[in-house]
């Protein structure tokens, strides 16, 4: 399995790592601390991070703010 396929089946758990040790992070933060986590081996796109956001949210294992 190459590491860019890990990466993106993996990626519901970095976003809940991620927002696990910051609390609140922007869809911005989100995507640019993955590129540098993964040392930009994944690139998240709005396209890709919007529907794994929602599918959190509707888990109840995040909330989102507007």
């Amino acid at each position: 399995m190459q590491k860019n396929q890990l990466y993106k089946g993996s990626l519901s758990t970095i976003v809940l790592k991620l927002l696990a040790d910051n609390e609140k992070m922007y869809d911005y933060q989100i995507t640019r601390k993955v590129e540098k986590i993964t040392a930009g081996e994944l690139v998240i796109t709005e396209g890709a991070l919007y529907p794994i956001l929602h599918k959190l949210e509707a888990k109840g294992l995040l909330s989102v703010e507007i």
